[in-house]
């Protein structure tokens, strides 16, 4: 399975896979054409909340783009990173610019410059994007980032100020907004069977609802982390059922997993988990 086809097999991922369709167009038009004019993608204006995987988005981006060779160039130590851009008040001394140059200055390592993607979280900016300080930084990206695809990362838990912010970024790079869904139930319990089967185990109809059920309950909470969980939980399932005293079944009913009910201890931990790293600040 090559690079495209892996990304048009992911569960979800509609507007990506839609760009990514498009990438692909680009890509075969200027091979016909032998065009020797530079094509510079627009950045990405990046809607998700957590647990859509954006890491995983990530790295499939930049496996397609280096696997197709003319859309953009990479040069440096690595093809990505990730930059948290920190808040800055407008009375404060506003060092994230530097702090990025130092970033892609690391990228590049031994090389004289570096050409990649710069993934930038820009969820503490969510309410403050047009203070002076983000204004800033959005002229040093504009002058600074032919070389660069730039992919800025917001929480759709910010629905009001999402639009405002895309055209304040629009003010100064060509962006294109990509909103990738929440994982549905159905979805994140699939998925959980597929990790589940790595180790020879099926569910059990019973199972497989008392599951989903649980599932159900922790994405009601904006801070669950929905395929890292998941893969969690069917870690710990395989790692509960293997620890246990007898030789496990490998079709796992609902008394089997009875800890992982929503009334469950497991469960009930989790969800203490996700509380716990909501406060901190994850």
């Amino acid at each position: 399975m090559n690079s495209y086809e892996k990304i048009m097999s992911q569960k979800g991922m509609t507007e990506f896979k839609e760009l990514v369709t498009k990438w692909q167009s680009l890509s075969e038009n200027i091979e016909a054409e032998a065009s020797s004019l530079p094509i510079f993608l627009p950045d990405i204006f990046l809607v998700s909340r957590s647990g859509t995987g954006r890491t995983h988005l990530l790295k499939l981006m930049t496996e397609y783009l280096t696997d197709v060779g003319n859309l953009m160039n990479f040069y440096g130590d690595v093809r990505y990173f990730e930059f948290m851009l920190n808040y800055c008040a407008p009375n404060q001394e506003f060092t994230e610019i530097r702090r990025l140059m130092a970033e892609v200055n690391n990228a590049a390592g031994f090389r004289s410059e570096y050409k990649g993607i710069v993934f930038i979280d820009i969820d503490e900016w969510h309410n403050h994007y047009t203070e002076k300080n983000f204004l800033s930084f959005l002229e040093y990206l504009s002058d600074n980032s032919d070389d660069w695809l730039i992919v800025f990362s917001i929480s759709d838990k910010y629905k009001k100020e999402i639009d405002n912010l895309e055209a304040v970024i629009s003010a100064y790079l060509r962006a294109e907004k990509v909103v990738i869904e929440a994982p549905t139930t159905e979805e994140l319990l699939s998925f959980m069977e597929e990790k589940l089967a790595l180790y020879g185990f099926t569910l059990k109809s019973d199972a497989e609802e008392m599951l989903k059920a649980s599932v159900e309950l922790l994405r009601k909470n904006e801070y669950f982390d929905g395929y890292k969980t998941v893969k969690m939980i069917a870690q710990d399932i395989v790692y509960a059922v293997y620890s246990s005293a007898k030789r496990p079944e490998k079709a796992l009913s609902a008394e089997m997993l009875s800890d992982f009910t929503v009334d469950g201890e497991y469960i009930k931990k989790t969800v203490l988990k996700i509380e716990k790293a909501k406060h901190i600040g994850f």
